[in-house]
This record gives structure tokens, sequence and C-alpha cells, in this order.
């Protein structure tokens, strides 16, 4: 199975959490994440908390890619596959855990979910402006795998941000 087979089904998951998002959001309703999250104050301004799912999401993405990298030691034969999805499926979780700890009005919650989810629109214009300046090195270098990358990363970061975006910032449906 190609790089770009694992990629679509990726996105075609992401896009069935989506739909399914209502039936993921009672589930998660109960959990300890959401009891903490809904007893601290300053979780309940919209500010705040958008601002604390900006720093969350920077962490878990820092996190995931130091853990690719790392993984690149091991002589384990698609361990970051298991790390990506790991990532996804934490990210995924966090975000309706956040969603659900605290009724907020609409306009609230569509500020959370926009401060929030912005950082993967700042990681997605970084990737922009580094195909944008993207040069060989050297006359023999070529630089088409490293174009492919910038764009892969490109599409992740916008899938990311649709779904961060999505999960926080909407009510039901």
């Amino acid at each position: 199975m190609g790089l770009i087979s694992v990629f679509g089904i990726g996105i075609l998951i992401i896009i069935m959490i989506l739909i399914k998002k209502q039936s993921l959001i009672e589930i998660v309703g109960n959990h300890l994440i959401v009891k903490k999250l809904s007893e601290k104050q300053w979780f309940h301004h919209k500010w705040k908390s958008g601002l604390f799912l900006f720093v969350l999401n920077a962490v878990l993405f820092l996190l995931a890619v130091g853990l690719i990298f790392l993984s690149g030691l091991f002589m384990i034969p698609y361990l970051h596959i298991l790390i990506i999805l790991a990532a996804t499926l934490t990210s995924i979780y966090l975000w309706i855990a956040m969603r659900v700890s605290v009724q907020r009005p609409k306009k609230d919650q569509l500020v959370m979910g926009l401060v929030g989810s912005s950082f993967y629109v700042i990681l997605f214009l970084i990737f922009l402006y580094l195909l944008m300046i993207l040069e060989p090195a050297t006359p023999e270098h070529d630089t088409f795998m490293a174009a492919i990358g910038l764009m892969l990363g490109m599409v992740v970061s916008f899938v990311a941000w649709m779904t961060c975006f999505f999960i926080t910032a909407f009510q039901k449906k």
C-alpha cells in the first residue's frame, strides 16, 4: 500500500469522525479530563480556553514529531504510522473533551475554536512559505522529495485545522 493510499484512508477516517461527532461527544462526556476542565474557572473564559487549546495543539504536534523522529532510530517497521495514528486519536479525544467540558454560547465556542485551531493555520502558512522559497542547495540537489513532504505537511495541517475547528467550535450538528 502506497503513501497516498494511507494518506487517503486517513482523510476518509477523519471525515467519518466528523460525521459521527455527536456520538463521540456522548461517549467522552463524563471522563476525568472533562470533569477536571469543567472545574477550572479560567477554562470558562473563551480566550483563555482558546489559548489553552492552541498550546495543547502545539505540544501534541511537537510531541508527535519528536516521537516520529525518535522512531527513526529504531528498526521497527511501521512504528511511525502507529505514532501518527495514536497522535491523531489523542488529539481528537482531547478536542472532544474540551468541547464538552463547558457549555458556552455559540459565539464564545466559535472564538475558542478559532483561537485554538489557529495553530494549524500558522503551521500551514509556514509549510507554504517553505515551499515557496524551496531551492536546491547545489545543482545536483533535487528538491522534488522536499516539495512533496511540504505539500503533504500542508494537507495534514489543513485537515487538522478543519477537524479541530469543527469539533471545538460548533454545537450539535
